[in-house]
């Protein structure tokens, strides 16, 4: 009697290797945990390396704080993602940050946009009386002292800020999940950490998920991390120095004005200052519609091609061979 013809068994699918590997290598996910391991790893040295340079800090908001401390953490996220990058065959200009760009035409475009909406801001509270700029503060030199210092300052919290949570993590999430659901991801995360900030609350975190989805917005269109930076240090920096209103519920040591609040916290936004201001709201709303205007075209790809690098490829091809 003649056997069945029967077809060849299909081997089961290795379930483990398509948990970490897909077609196009690890996925996303995976990638972004080596990521915060390896942030996490070089921040433990770099906080040793920060308490046997500098002896006896004090903690206070200060321009030379914020220098030591943001530059600490940007070259953390740097390295980290240069590291990535060596990996996966891309280079910095990949995750948003092209040297040749530095301080080029887009920060300057940025840092005018931030100035400008916050001035805007300024302008409504102080029309309204939630704003008083007061005298000054500082002595002549000691303004243009701390007008650099603070400068210095909050470009290293852009540089930080903006490849921490709009570099890496965003292309990679962008990856996995396309660029608006992972812009979601990273702006909740962004606006969540914020609020470790003392005097900060739930209304100036909604409004910093609005602020985040702006500089989201300004990386979809320009292509690149340096408007965003540009933008984020000079809204920072017109806040804490110039018009010395709360910055995120902190105020700056060696701000320019004996600047004050009153009336509505809806109008003054409070103790957490001119973020978490109705006006704020209104302006980023305004700004968002705006920079979609004037930047109509999309430069940041939707979903970046996920080409695997020799040592993905060997991470994949372990974990798909069963191992």
């Amino acid at each position: 009697m003649p056997e069945p013809n029967l077809a060849p068994a299909t081997p089961p699918q290795n379930q483990l290797g398509t948990m970490f590997a897909g077609p196009q290598g690890v996925r996303a996910g995976w990638r972004l945990l080596v990521f915060l391991v390896l942030v996490t790893m070089l921040s433990g040295a770099a906080f040793l390396l920060q308490k046997a340079i500098v002896h006896g800090a004090s903690t206070d908001f200060s321009a030379k704080n914020v220098i030591i401390g943001e530059t600490f953490t940007f070259g953390i996220v740097l390295i980290a993602t240069a590291i990535m990058g060596r990996f996966e065959r891309r280079s910095l200009a990949d995750y948003g940050l092209p040297a040749r760009k530095a301080l080029g035409k887009q920060f300057w475009t940025g840092a005018l946009w931030g100035f400008a909406m916050l001035s805007l801001i300024i302008a409504m509270m102080a029309a309204t009386g939630a704003y008083s700029a007061g005298r000054l503060a500082l002595s002549p030199i000691d303004v243009v002292k701390f007008g650099f210092l603070w400068a210095v300052g909050f470009l290293m919290v852009g540089l930080f800020e903006e490849s921490a949570f709009r570099g890496y993590m965003q292309f990679t999430l962008t990856t996995g999940l396309g660029f608006w659901p992972a812009a979601a991801i990273t702006c909740i995360v962004f606006a969540g950490l914020h609020l470790n900030n003392p005097g900060e609350n739930w209304i100036g975190a909604v409004e910093i998920v609005l602020i985040a989805l702006f500089l989201c917005l300004a990386l979809r269109r320009t292509g690149n991390l340096w408007f965003a930076i540009g933008w984020h240090m000079a809204f920072d920096w017109g806040e804490s120095f110039l018009y010395s209103t709360p910055n995120s519920g902190i105020h700056a040591t060696g701000h320019m004005l004996n600047a004050s609040l009153a009336g509505s916290k809806w109008l003054s936004g409070g103790s957490v200052g001119p973020e978490a201001s109705v006006f704020d709201l209104l302006v980023t709303i305004a700004g968002i519609l705006l920079l979609a205007k004037i930047y109509p075209e999309a430069k940041y790809p939707a979903a970046p091609v996920d080409v695997p690098s020799d040592g993905l490829q060997a991470i994949s091809a372990e974990t798909g061979a069963g191992g």
